[in-house]
């Protein structure tokens, strides 16, 4: 099962040049004046999440490669989680939002999902949408005025801020198995970059095995399901189609 790539890769520039994403307002602009300043949420325990801006824009594969061969003294406290029972937990959860979904809207095709995970927070969040629900976005946006946003959403076909998914939040779990990550400094980009990261990496693999065993099933969906996850440059960034 293999992931597809939206925002993942994209330059330093280019983010600079399009509106903010991820589950936060895109309308409001940034500039490489701002987006360090972007970051500015640490961890505080378990509390309703709130995602307020794009996690981190200047992770790269290369700066991967440097912190892993130059050995951060950090790192321990990634290795200090306890990703198998973080694995185990979103599984669970993912399951418990499907059924749950299914039990209250059974007459709502699914066309979206989002599952993600603010490290800062440790949390995971589990979205829905739908395609009427897109248009209906789209409809509102063009009479707000925000055409770049409503042409942007119809050119790729679906949403990809959950924040704006008809049903944001439906799910939410607490991760106190990631409370190492709360040692770390959010404020740093190789450290945010990498919580994020190690996140993505181990979600990937829960969402492709829950997809392999058959647990994103609806009676009532649309023909294409996307499943997407968060990376470090989005939080809707790599994706299923089922």
């Amino acid at each position: 099962m293999v992931f597809q790539p939206l925002h993942g890769g994209r330059t330093l520039t280019n983010l600079i040049r399009e509106n903010t994403r991820g589950c936060c307002d895109k309308r409001t602009k940034v500039s490489q004046g701002t987006v360090k300043g972007m970051r500015r949420r640490r961890c505080e325990g378990p509390k309703r999440m709130r995602i307020v801006a794009l996690p981190v824009t200047l992770w790269s594969e290369e700066m991967a490669e440097r912190v892993q061969r130059e050995g951060r003294e950090w790192l321990k406290l990634l290795e200090a989680v306890d990703w198998e029972r973080y694995k185990k937990r979103v599984a669970q959860a993912v399951k418990r939002a499907v059924q749950k979904f299914r039990r209250e809207h059974p007459d709502e095709p699914v066309f979206t999902i989002s599952i993600l995970t603010d490290p800062r927070f440790q949390e995971t969040c589990i979205s829905f949408d739908t395609k009427e629900h897109v248009y209906e976005q789209v409809r509102r946006w063009r009479e707000e005025g925000y055409e770049d946003l409503a042409k942007m959403v119809e050119e790729l076909g679906f949403c990809d801020n959950p924040v704006d998914f008809k049903y944001y939040e439906f799910y939410e779990v607490y991760h106190p198995e990631l409370a190492p990550l709360c040692q770390l400094d959010h404020e740093d980009v190789e450290q945010e970059g990498a919580a994020f990261a190690w996140v993505e990496k181990h979600l990937a693999d829960v969402v492709a095995k829950l997809v392999e065993e058959g647990v994103f099933t609806f009676e009532n969906r649309e023909e294409v399901v996307r499943i997407g996850i968060n990376s470090p440059y989005d939080w809707f960034d790599r994706y299923i189609e089922i």
